[in-house]
């Protein structure tokens, strides 16, 4: 990560070619290297994130297709899946992905989460999913809905529920 070259250009391109929402712009950044990891995903390959010999032949070699749901797609979905909280559960998967389906984060400890709700790789386990199944914005967004289902709030995602619903600190400083 942080190359800025011709290499790192090319691996866009063939990325943007399959697909993918990506800038071509020469910089391995965050962006590129989520990117990477997804197609390492949609190919079979372990993902790392890294343009190793295996992920560089695939690149040229797999007939992987990137292309995702729009953002407006993703948003009448998940107000079609969570009826009984709609508004809210769309505003958490912004705040997650920005509504991208092949959006995944590392966390610190090596493990990622994963699509439009970032589903951890831990409860990706106790889902009986798979990295590529979270890919899938249907698979993610009813995956989602099971974890709601569970407790019929949005407890596995507390920083984004935050966003919709002010702290009571807040309302008091403003007035």
């Amino acid at each position: 990560m942080g190359q800025h070259d011709a290499c790192a250009r090319e691996v866009q391109q063939l990325l943007h070619a399959k697909g993918a929402d990506i800038d071509v712009d020469g910089n391995f950044g965050p962006q590129t290297q989520r990117r990477v990891t997804a197609f390492q995903v949609l190919a079979g390959l372990k993902p790392n994130g890294v343009v190793g010999d295996a992920t560089k032949k695939a690149l040229y070699e797999q007939p992987v297709k990137m292309s995702v749901w729009p953002p407006e797609k993703v948003r009448r979905r998940i107000r079609e899946v969570f009826t009984e909280a709609p508004d809210r559960a769309v505003v958490i998967a912004d705040c997650q992905s920005f509504l991208d389906p092949l959006h995944i984060l590392p966390n610190t400890n090596g493990s990622r989460n994963w699509g439009v709700f970032q589903i951890s790789d831990i409860r990706l386990r106790d889902l009986g999913g798979t990295p590529r199944q979270a890919l899938d914005p249907e698979w993610n967004i009813r995956a989602a809905k099971r974890l709601w289902d569970q407790h019929r709030d949005f407890r596995h995602w507390p920083h984004c529920d935050r966003v919709f619903t002010p702290s009571p600190e807040a309302s008091d400083t403003a007035r």
